[in-house]
Order: structure tokens, then sequence, then C-alpha cells
């Protein structure tokens, strides 16, 4: 038996389709977090990464954060350029937002062992409550990394031009 969406006028079979689980599930940002001058201060490529990396979260059930696995190919895919990652990176730790949990093993030309993220605004595996480092960060530390991860960029970014003419 078929029924009729009365706002699209469409056909349906009379059940609701299912959505899978983890496109329900969500991240909630504390105003304390989101006032807070590693937050503030974060640049857009930064910002880009948290939501990919909140993504994976959640793509796991908000149970895995600290085992969260985001190749670099899958950040370029979701927006932030390659060039920048690798400080990106840094610049989150430094500003105590992410952690980067680095593999070990062997470096064999271009594979190199996996790393794993945890959100350190975001409870842990097996923890009650997050580390929430980026409370450590002053107004005058935050505006530093930010100040010198934006001349680093703009050096390779000269470098880079300089390179191609």
């Amino acid at each position: 038996m078929t029924n009729i969406n009365l706002r699209d006028h469409s056909h349906t079979s009379g059940r609701a389709e299912k959505k899978p689980r983890w496109l329900t599930q969500f991240i909630g940002h504390r105003l304390e977090m989101l006032l807070s001058p590693a937050w503030q201060d974060a640049p857009r490529p930064l910002a880009r990464l948290i939501e990919r990396l909140e993504i994976e979260h959640l793509r796991h059930g908000g149970q895995n954060n600290g085992e969260l696995y985001v190749s670099y190919a899958q950040f370029a895919a979701y927006g932030i350029s390659k060039r920048v990652i690798c400080r990106t990176l840094k610049l989150g730790e430094d500003l105590g937002l992410i952690e980067v949990i680095r593999g070990e093993g062997i470096i064999r030309g271009d594979i190199r062992p996996e790393n794993a993220y945890r959100l350190t605004f975001v409870p842990a595996k097996n923890r009650k409550s997050p580390t929430d480092e980026w409370k450590q960060i002053s107004k005058a530390r935050a505006k530093d990394l930010v100040t010198a991860y934006r001349a680093d960029e703009k050096r390779a970014t000269n470098t880079a031009r300089r390179a191609a003419a």
C-alpha cells in the first residue's frame, strides 16, 4: 500500500526511511570553549580540521575519541590544503584543542605509520570527562601561536611562488 505525502505529493511505501544511526549523532561545544582564546583565534584550516575529526568521532558513535584515524588524503578531500595540514595539526596541538598520537614504525618512502587523533574537549575512550588542555592557553599565547602559524604559512607560500617562477 502506498501513501501520498501531502507536502510534496510523492508516493511512499508507508514506512519511514531509516537513517544510519551515526547521522543523528552530534557534538556539543561548551560556551566556555567557544569563548576561549584557543578557539576564538583559531584560523579557518584548524576549524575545518577539527570538524573533520568530529565527523570521524561521530561515525564511531562518539565512543572512540583517542582512536580517530584520518589520513592526510581525507583531510585534503574535506577542503584543507595539503601544504598546511602538518602545520595546522601542530597549531591544534599547541592550542590544546587536539592531541596527535603518533604511530610507531618505520617510514618507508611515502608510507608512514598512521597517526591517531584525540579531541581534548570531548571525553576520551573509557573516560568520563574531557581533559580540556585548551583552558591553559592565555590570550597572549594564542595570539603568538596563530601569528607564528600565519607567518610560516606566508613564508611557505612565497617559497612555493619563487619555485614556480
